[in-house]
């Protein structure tokens, strides 16, 4: 039915795959019971059972095939990468070596050094009458052309020749040792035609070995939509691309109750939560991954979501697992959070407290650096299935991911009324 992978056909008279004839077959198994929600020392932990177990009856042959794919390694990394990054560091190791060169030769230099604690004039000819061409300072020195004059040495000026009397100056020999420094150099006479022969194995092997990845690796998922249907994809889209501009969006990791209001700012429930900083309004699973629609795409701290047209995919590592969309509940609520950290700036303060409270739920001047701190309104939304998926993430704007949400649940709702075939 297809050279490459599954074809979908999804409409509102119904939803059918139709497979490549080499898919293997997987015998169906009972759905797995609901896994309960870890409890340590009274932390409520928000997470996800073990991907292995996520997985629903209807998306096990789908997650067969993806998982299989997964696990398969790569010949491009292996056969190419991998060689011509070791042959490029082998080539560098024997093809360069040092040495040493004189930047400076060794030097003997006689110059006049100025005695006079006042300095001397420099004249332009042996003469104390001649014009004065530089007035020089009492420890300065200038290269000597001639001595032989009795009164006056011949000195060297950077564009001129003067003099300067014997009575202001002495004659000093000085000594410079020459300069080394070392230098890399190709040893390797062949270095080039080397290097030329190495690139060229490495685009042929990168060539041949990615199509065979290709061949390998490739799976095909190509949903065929009616108008009605595409109508309402377009509309996943665009709602995701809506729930990706809230400023913040975070993850909760843990909650736990507390009662010691005066130290939370009044709250009564701590939540640990990281910020989700990867979002995409299309993004594979596999490099190799092909398929004719746009995939939104959530990354968590240790598990990432790709919200398919017709099913949740979990992937976990190199694991994955996958639950439609009738098995999946969402739930929303807005909730009042005691803000300590920067308030993002479409969320909405309804109220402020202090860091500390005393006992009438005031100011405790007992601590200095007291502060008041503002109470937003976030939402929250609650992401379960009966497989055993438990997520829960938070939007700064109010009602962020409410369209994309209530159209999961709209499209579960239609899948619970569909014949699956």
């Amino acid at each position: 039915m297809g050279p490459k992978g599954t074809y979908v056909t999804f409409s509102s008279h119904g939803l059918q795959y139709r497979k490549k004839l080499d898919s293997p077959q997987v015998v169906d198994r009972l759905p797995q019971e609901s896994q309960p929600v870890p409890i340590y020392n009274g932390m409520h932990t928000i997470t996800s059972a073990d991907v292995d177990l996520l997985t629903d009856t209807d998306s096990k042959n789908f997650i067969e095939e993806l998982t299989e794919k997964a696990a398969k390694y790569s010949l491009q990394l292996w056969l190419a990468i991998i060689p011509f990054a070791i042959g490029v560091l082998l080539l560098l190791i024997n093809s360069f070596d040092t040495r040493v060169v004189q930047v400076s030769a060794a030097e003997d230099q006689t110059v006049a050094s100025v005695t006079s604690e006042v300095g001397a004039n420099v004249r332009r000819k042996p003469d104390a009458k001649s014009e004065i061409l530089k007035y020089a300072n009492s420890g300065e020195d200038f290269n000597l052309l001639d001595s032989s004059n009795k009164r006056w040495l011949k000195i060297q000026l950077h564009d001129s020749i003067g003099y300067i009397s014997r009575k202001v100056a002495l004659i000093n020999h000085n000594h410079t040792d020459s300069v080394n420094s070392s230098e890399t150099f190709i040893s390797n006479k062949f270095f080039w035609v080397q290097s030329v022969l190495l690139i060229a194995a490495f685009i042929f092997l990168y060539l041949w070995t990615g199509r065979l990845d290709k061949k390998r690796l490739e799976m095909e998922l190509v949903y065929e939509m009616d108008e009605k249907v595409q109508v309402i994809h377009d509309q996943f889209i665009n709602h995701f691309k809506d729930f990706t501009r809230s400023s913040k969006i975070w993850q909760y990791l843990h909650a736990s109750r507390t009662s010691d209001y005066k130290r939370t700012g009044g709250a009564g429930q701590l939540i640990s939560r990281i910020g989700i900083s990867s979002l995409s309004s299309d993004r594979k699973p596999l490099k190799y991954f092909k398929t004719n629609v746009d995939i939104p795409y959530i990354k968590l701290r240790n598990t990432e979501l790709y919200f398919l047209p017709e099913r949740l995919l979990i992937k976990r590592g190199q694991k994955f697992g996958a639950v439609f969309y009738k098995n999946i509940n969402i739930a929303s609520r807005v909730t009042r959070f005691i803000e300590d950290e920067s308030v993002p700036r479409d969320a909405a303060i309804v109220g402020h407290t202090w860091k500390y409270l005393n006992k009438g739920g005031g100011l405790d001047r007992r601590f200095k650096n007291n502060r008041q701190i503002p109470i937003c309104h976030y939402s929250e939304y609650t992401i379960q299935s009966g497989t055993g998926i438990y997520e829960i993430i938070s939007t700064s704007k109010i009602g962020a991911f409410d369209n994309f949400s209530k159209l999961i649940t709209q499209i579960g709702a239609l899948q619970s009324h569909l014949q699956l075939s």
